[in-house]
């Protein structure tokens, strides 16, 4: 009888076994059979995702075919791919884009650059160019862009009709070069408004000159004007008024004052003949 009972308590033991090992799928095994299909899943991606990989970096489909520029005046695209090492049959995916940008941006009349792939096969290149709008004396010759800041030197080839601003040196440009910036800039906004009262040849701008007293503008024909600080463009039409009375008199300046403090609206000549010399007229 003993040994009756053990046999039917093992009976017991193993369905009692099976039944919580039924619950524990019943319970468990939704959850245990999405962590399988995740985990392969997973194996799945990263598998297809390094073959994707390799194939991207070795299919003759994303091999470099064609270089688009635009906004280029002066730099020339031979120049840039030069700089840049961007060669037809590389790999797009493995362009690095931002110092593609670095290097190009090392051209003297580069400005900014934009570089985009465009797959499978082709790049653009957008370029700003620096435009120029002076010359300045800095040891050398530089050219001046319109925000005031000396971007290159001017070369053989560079053929340009511009002004030219004196008056800063190059200690000075060097020692504060927000400060010779300023200068420049304020320089430039006086050559253009000169220029905007489309003066004749002869009388067009040749030079600023920037002093602790004001700019001066010097004119093709020689004549010096001393503009002082402020109010350009009232003084430019005092300017206009006071050359056009010389011309119709036959004369000449060779300085002309608009610097006065004391009487802003008075003119001072210095004729360049000398039989006269007339000053302190007012031109209001």
């Amino acid at each position: 009888m003993a040994f009756g009972k053990s046999k039917n308590r093992r009976r017991q033991d193993a369905a009692q076994q099976k039944e919580a090992v039924k619950g524990a799928v019943r319970t468990h095994g939704p959850g245990l059979l999405k962590a399988i299909l995740l985990t392969g899943l997973t194996v799945a991606l990263v598998w297809g995702g390094i073959e994707l990989r390799r194939w991207a970096l070795t299919s003759p489909t994303f091999l470099l075919k064609e270089t688009t520029f635009s906004g280029l005046q002066r730099a020339r695209p031979a120049e840039l791919l030069k700089l840049s090492g961007l060669t037809v049959g590389q790999n797009l995916w493995t362009l690095d884009v931002g110092a593609l940008e670095r290097t190009m941006s090392t051209h003297p009349w580069v400005r900014t650059v934009e570089v985009r792939r465009h797959f499978p096969s082709s790049v653009s290149v957008e370029v700003t160019e620096h435009v120029p709008a002076a010359l300045a004396v800095l040891g050398d010759l530089y050219l001046v862009n319109e925000e005031g800041e000396p971007f290159k030197r001017l070369q053989p080839g560079d053929s340009l009709d511009l002004p030219l601003v004196t008056g800063v040196d190059r200690e000075g440009y060097l020692g504060d070069e927000g400060r010779t910036r300023e200068q420049f800039r304020r320089a430039l906004a006086v050559a253009d408004a000169y220029a905007a009262t489309q003066p004749p040849k002869r009388e067009r701008l040749s030079e600023v000159r920037v002093s602790p007293e004001g700019m001066v503008l010097v004119t093709a024909d020689g004549l010096e004007v001393r503009m002082g600080e402020g109010e350009t463009d009232a003084k430019l039409e005092r300017l206009a008024r006071v050359r056009g009375e010389l011309r119709a008199r036959g004369l000449s300046a060779q300085v002309i004052h608009l610097d006065n403090r004391a009487r802003p609206g008075w003119v001072a000549v210095k004729l360049s003949s000398p039989v006269s010399e007339r000053s302190g007229a007012s031109a209001q």
